[in-house]
């Protein structure tokens, strides 16, 4: 009986916390540039959209949600040649953190986003 208490407890602390994650987030990047992200989650997968200030909108793909951590990853292009950038966020505080990782290369600076208001 315990057992079956925690798993229904954990099933739901899982389900609030992966639709927490879901919804419109905004912030600004290191080169002060608006960015939003529109995040959809469904079980433990995640798609959306991503726009980085003057760059084309960016469909998420390989998205992947557990517990409070999303990871995706978008398309990018640096020096003329097709990347990807990797994505991932930690929810705390009603704040989402990526880090991010460019192509198999360097961590790129940490990006905060807050859940847009309505």
């Amino acid at each position: 009986m315990t057992n079956v208490i925690a798993v229904t407890l954990l099933a739901v602390v899982s389900a609030a916390a992966q639709s927490g994650l879901a919804g419109k987030w905004t912030g600004v990047d290191q080169n002060n540039h608006p960015v939003t992200l529109e995040l959809v989650v469904k079980g433990e997968e995640a798609t959306g959209t991503l726009s980085v200030g003057p760059d084309p909108v960016k469909t998420l793909a390989n998205g992947k949600v557990q517990g409070t951590t999303v990871t995706f990853t978008t398309p990018a292009m640096m020096n003329g040649r097709e990347t990807t950038i990797t994505w991932r966020g930690e929810l705390k505080d009603d704040r989402l953190t990526f880090r991010r990782q460019l192509g198999g290369g360097p961590e790129m600076s940490p990006l905060s986003l807050q859940r847009a208001k309505s």
